[in-house]
């Protein structure tokens, strides 16, 4: 009996040494990624192997050899790689069915030089600056952004606006001519570009364009109409900050227009019109001073002139 019971513990213990084996392959079955650019050729190293056939497959299904892939028993290369070879490879004893290594492919390209754009929209409270890569990678692409006044320390943009695209750049030194340097830098595995840009805080001024714009006719003026408006609602104060404006307008039928630059005001008669015609408009801001540059256009508006 204890003879028996020796035998079949034996047994099980041989069984879940096999099932261990097994299933520690399985867990340690460690995936490496690895990166290529698109276009150009990339080499997969199978890694320790033992004697026997090697197969090498991609998301399971073999591998065989081609103008744009060459095999040996350690390494696959691929030549003129597209998305379509993007995948699991898998390098694997054919007799036994043991996995050497397996290597996760992702294609893409290198980062392009970020574009970068900065802007005072809420002149005198800060300076935003956005960028764009010349390129999709179509990797994961981490951005770095760095400023910093003149030759006082730098300062890193937080994490999460850079996320978003953007970084604000708080506490601004107005009126001053000594630059702020900001400097964009993309990074993904297959390489790094950087872009720097320097600006002076008044040079860079651009109000958002004006807001609630309207036109309508006046009772008994059959040549003008009022035109209204709203300072921008972004800009902080424009009873201190004042801004002029840009004025275009032009009849239905038209390819000629005329525009006319107005100070501080909220609204405007256009006059000299055609009588009964109708009429299109939209307005710019600009700082007061003239400093940076004007707004984009506010949507277009239109009124027809009075008549009895």
């Amino acid at each position: 009996m204890y003879l028996r019971l020796t035998v079949i513990l034996g047994a099980v213990m041989m069984l879940l040494h096999i099932i261990g084996i097994t299933v520690g392959q399985a867990i340690g079955d460690d995936i490496v990624t690895q990166y290529g650019q698109i276009g150009a050729s990339v080499t997969l190293t199978c890694g320790n192997i033992d004697n026997g056939a090697v197969e090498w497959q991609l998301n399971d299904s073999k591998i065989i050899q081609t103008s744009n892939v060459e095999l040996t028993r350690t390494k696959l290369t691929l030549f003129n790689i597209d998305v379509s070879q993007e995948g699991q490879y898998r390098c694997r004893n054919l007799e036994s069915g043991k996995t050497y290594r397996t290597i996760s492919l992702m294609l893409g390209y290198p980062p392009g030089k970020p574009r970068v754009t900065c802007r005072s929209v809420r002149y005198p409270l800060n300076v935003v600056c956005l960028w764009k890569l010349e390129n999709q990678t179509y990797l994961p692409t981490r951005l770095n952004v760095l400023y910093r006044y003149g030759a006082e320390d730098v300062n890193q943009c937080s994490a999460e606006e850079v996320l978003q695209g953007n970084c604000t750049i708080e506490g601004i030194k107005l009126f001053s001519k000594i630059p702020y340097t900001v400097k964009v830098t993309a990074t993904n595995p297959l390489g790094s570009r950087s872009t720097i840009t320097q600006f002076i805080v008044e040079k860079i001024i651009k109000p958002d364009p004006p807001t609630k714009v309207s036109v309508s006719p006046i009772p008994n003026q059959p040549k003008k109409l009022l035109l209204q408006w709203k300072p921008p609602a972004t800009w902080p104060d424009p009873s201190l900050f004042l801004l002029k404006y840009r004025i275009m307008y032009w009849p239905e039928g038209s390819t000629r227009y005329q525009m006319i630059e107005i100070n501080d005001q909220a609204s405007y008669i256009l006059s000299g019109l055609r009588s009964k015609a109708l009429y299109f408009a939209k307005i710019a801001a600009k700082d007061f001073v003239d400093n940076g540059m004007y707004s984009d256009w506010s949507p277009t508006v239109s009124a027809r002139l009075w008549s009895n």
